[in-house]
């Protein structure tokens, strides 16, 4: 009887093992895994297609509720693809977030209170803009003008010489505003030290020398006299042909005297007398 039995299981055995058994659970297998790459793979593209259309979608909206005026609407219309900041039209979002914003307190009459701490309130948000970086060079140049006019002045400095680092052909006017932004915003040491640093790299005299004198003055108005006397004296060890420059060195020389320093004073006036003399008064 257990002979009997054992040659029952022995045949089950072999029945399992049938090639065509194995083809069937093979196929079975192939089937499940084409079933989740359809889920997650195929089928996922499809989805992010057609979210990223829904999201196209929803700004399209936005843009014509914020041509007419519908500001709350148009920000509800952007709220869902806010939600992903991976979305591919999660900038485009954020700028057009910024741009209602922006309009909206722009609506309030100009002599309202309302319409102050509105702008006020805009400050963070643009800076949280500035902050995503990556921005083209034309929304830079934007943000810097958007900041000096709320009053955010080193916001402004910043994404203007942000925008600076985009195009070398526009570097220089950047730096420049970048500066008058700072002596805006009451930090004109900064304002100085960016304007010697633009005369220094300059290849124009005419402007380098303006720069200079520009910005010594803007130095010694926020960091004093000494300070700026030092900044001053080492720009001009790359501009040394401004030494020539008679206006250059009455600045310096009233720059030292201010710094506490006349026998500095004395020698660059009395170089530059000599220089103005004649060869053969001299001897």
């Amino acid at each position: 009887m257990s002979t009997a039995r054992q040659a029952d299981q022995a045949g089950g055995r072999a029945h399992l093992l049938r090639p065509a058994s194995l083809l069937l659970f093979v196929a079975i297998v192939l089937a499940v895994i084409a079933g989740v790459a359809w889920q997650y793979g195929w089928h996922g593209h499809l989805f992010f297609q057609e979210s990223a259309a829904d999201a196209r979608a929803h700004l399209e909206s936005a843009e014509l509720m914020l041509r007419s005026g519908q500001y709350s609407a148009a920000q509800k219309q952007i709220a869902p693809v806010l939600r992903y900041p991976d979305g591919p039209l999660y900038r485009q979002a954020r700028l057009l977030q910024w741009r209602i914003a922006k309009t909206q307190a722009l609506a309030i009459p100009a002599e309202s209170p309302r319409r102050q701490a509105a702008m006020r309130d805009l400050r963070p948000q643009l800076a949280a803009l500035y902050a995503l970086g990556a921005w083209s060079l034309g929304q830079w140049q934007a943000f810097a003008r958007d900041a000096f006019a709320l009053g955010a002045y080193d916001l402004s400095a910043q994404a203007w010489l942000a925008a600076a680092t985009v195009d070398p052909q526009e570097r220089e006017a950047d730096q420049l505003a970048a500066a008058h932004a700072w002596a805006a915003g009451n930090q004109p040491a900064k304002a100085g030290a960016l304007l010697l640093q633009l005369a220094a790299q300059s290849h124009d005299s005419e402007r380098a020398k303006h720069w200079f004198l520009q910005g010594i003055r803007w130095v010694e108005g926020g960091k004093g006299a000494e300070a700026a006397l030092q900044v001053a004296q080492s720009t001009l060890q790359k501009l040394p042909q401004l030494w020539q420059d008679h206006e250059v060195v009455l600045a310096m020389a009233e720059l030292a005297l201010s710094a506490d320093r006349p026998q500095l004073a004395a020698q660059w006036l009395h170089r530059e007398l000599l220089r103005n003399v004649p060869s053969e008064k001299r001897s």
